[in-house]
């Protein structure tokens, strides 16, 4: 429901196009999935855990109508 909140206030304020990251192989990854949004690709060593350590990043984008 958040998500579906975020895209109809975008959508409300003009914009035509979201694009977001999240850890590759996450459950936000799975969920962006499910939520329709479409995937660009795939970074590797991107990104840092808090703990430390490096992840990949997969970005998303989201054309809103």
């Amino acid at each position: 429901a958040l998500m579906r909140a975020v895209e109809e206030e975008a959508r409300r304020a003009g914009k035509t196009l979201l694009i977001l990251d999240t850890v590759t192989g996450s459950d936000a990854d799975r969920l962006y999935t499910r939520l329709g949004w479409k995937r660009c690709g795939d970074i590797p060593g991107y990104a840092l855990w808090p703990g430390g350590g490096l992840c990949g990043a997969t970005i998303f984008y989201r054309e809103l109508n």
